[in-house]
């Protein structure tokens, strides 16, 4: 619980940060430069958060190297309401971004929607931030699980 404690408060902090809160945004971002992300390096257990209309919310992103995916949210204990679901993702590398696509619900509760992850490339391989594309969405934030 403590490494997702100290990723909510770093994605918290991110969230303050980032003009523009609540807007969603469509289509697929593209950067100018060619830098893009491998699987290899993306493949594995990303935890910590992501805020929509609900508030902060707890995420754990599964990322394989087949370019599947699996977008698992829950409480955290600031926002203790959230309920608990997965859905099904796809991913590809686009310049510039690493692009998280919704595709199936495993676990929908209530009249939730899927939202789709745009991850900025950076220099730092055990961050993986960006853009919640999705009514009332704004950003999230995950570490590398290293356990």
């Amino acid at each position: 619980m403590r490494v997702r404690e100290f990723v909510y408060a770093a994605g918290l902090f991110t969230v303050v940060a980032v003009p523009g809160c609540g807007h969603s945004i469509e289509g697929t971002a593209v950067a100018a430069d060619g830098a893009a992300n491998n699987s290899r390096s993306t493949e594995g257990t990303w935890i910590g958060s992501y805020h929509c209309a609900q508030g902060a919310t707890g995420l754990t992103l599964t990322v394989q190297s087949s370019g599947r995916a699996e977008f698992e949210f829950y409480p955290l204990p600031e926002n203790p309401t959230v309920p608990t679901g997965r859905f099904a993702m796809q991913w590809q590398t686009e310049p510039g971004h690493l692009v998280f696509r919704q595709s199936s619900w495993i676990d929908r509760p209530g009249s939730y929607r899927m939202v789709d992850l745009i991850a900025d490339r950076t220099d730092n391989p055990a961050i993986l931030s960006g853009t919640v594309t999705g009514e009332g969405c704004s950003t999230f934030w995950l570490s590398r699980d290293r356990t």
